[in-house]
């Protein structure tokens, strides 16, 4: 039986590295005693898929993954369900915290496999100095460009791509004098995807704000499957 959480990843367990996640969801599943099923081979692991990876130090409202777990004679699966999402919780770590749960119908696709929109916010605090109709006017121009490069570091190589038809939108939620929120709805997926400090940092350059990074709160709120209508689907309720 494949199930998926929805939980959250807040406080220190938003510096626990992707990778080791599944090793924080193994240990958690052992220590509740819940079975789960595991990979064939040489070096078997437990079938524990993830979506799409949370940056290190960033905060996660609501991340999904998905447990291949084994069922129970005399006990139906939604209660089945019930029970590991409790005993599960009694074991995850401070921050993450199971807030949602389905059982997905076999040969479902995985969650790398569906979602393709990422959700964020950005806070940029009052300390920045920045005023709201400045900032709306640099997305604006920003988001009119045909096309926006950005040079990417990896492994001691550089690459450079155009980031532009990555970013679906780009809001402003609220502006006072505490700061100015943004929302950027992000692609990703097997189209590939941007950092959101990446955009940031793109607007800062080409229109002309003063930003400093190290500043800005970010939190991802959601991840989606977009359809081609543009309706956003919770991954729990996306059809097979």
């Amino acid at each position: 039986m494949k199930i998926r959480l929805a939980y959250t990843k807040k406080k220190e367990a938003r510096y626990v590295a992707h990778l080791d996640l599944t090793r924080v969801f193994d240990r958690a599943l052992r220590r509740a005693q819940i079975n789960v099923h595991y990979s064939q081979g040489f070096n078997p692991h437990p079938k524990i898929s993830f979506g799409p990876p949370l940056a290190v130090g960033v905060e996660g409202e609501r991340e999904y993954v998905d447990i291949d777990v084994q069922e129970l004679e005399g006990l139906s699966r939604k209660d089945l369900l019930a029970k590991i999402v409790e005993k599960l919780q009694g074991q995850l770590p401070e921050g993450i915290c199971i807030t949602d749960s389905a059982i997905r119908p076999k040969g479902s696709k995985a969650l790398m496999a569906v979602i393709n929109l990422a959700r964020y916010k950005l806070i940029l605090p009052g300390t920045l100095k920045l005023k709201a109709d400045e900032v709306i006017k640099a997305c604006e121009r920003w988001l009119a460009r045909n096309e926006v490069k950005v040079v990417r570091r990896h492994k001691g190589k550089e690459s450079e791509r155009n980031i532009r038809s990555l970013v679906n939108s780009i809001q402003i939620l609220s502006a006072d004098r505490q700061g100015i929120v943004l929302r950027l709805d992000i692609v990703t997926g097997n189209k590939g995807s941007v950092r959101p400090t990446e955009v940031l940092a793109s607007i800062a350059s080409l229109e002309g704000l003063n930003i400093d990074q190290d500043e800005v709160q970010i939190i991802r709120e959601g991840l989606y499957v977009a359809n081609p209508n543009g309706e956003l689907i919770d991954p729990l309720k996306v059809n097979p």
